[in-house]
């Protein structure tokens, strides 16, 4: 990613640095097992869920998606559920057409550098989108943000 060091201090005199970049962020559906192992503390559980490491494969093979320098593939899970009604023509993975569902889901977020080319990230996104198991998978990418970290 692209650094810029600042002048500009934290805490007690450190330098920060500042970077631009964007968010991805996707909902990635997994077994309710992983979801109460991982909310039980066993961490493990999220890497060793088969759904969830196509996703790991994704991140390892892309350069520039969770590089933090020193750090490489770095991302954030969070832990939740995702409800959502089948609407008719579809072909859903979990539920029935009609019905309501609730999915036990892992929030994946990591980032890419802002200068990153559009036929990169388009590259990335179509990534996630075909390892994702969901007939209409949610990924999001944020606008530019300014990433802070210690220089």
């Amino acid at each position: 990613m692209t650094a810029t060091t600042t002048p500009d201090t934290i805490g007690r005199g450190r330098a920060i640095r500042r970077r631009s970049v964007r968010a991805i962020r996707v909902y990635w559906p997994v077994a309710h097992t992983t979801l109460a192992a991982a909310t039980a503390g066993d961490t493990g559980a999220v890497r060793d869920d088969a759904s969830f490491a196509s996703l790991l494969r994704v991140l390892e093979s892309s350069p520039g998606l969770g590089d933090f320098g020193l750090y490489d593939d770095v991302f954030e899970v969070g832990f939740g559920a995702e409800g959502f009604t089948t609407r008719p023509g579809a072909a859903p993975v979990l539920g029935r057409v009609g019905g309501r569902s609730l999915s036990p889901t892992l929030t994946f977020t990591s980032y890419i550098d802002a200068g990153a080319s559009d036929e990169e990230l388009t590259r990335i996104l179509a990534r996630i989108a075909d390892a994702h198991p969901w007939e209409v998978p949610v990924i999001e990418l944020s606008a530019p943000l300014e990433l802070i970290s210690r220089a």
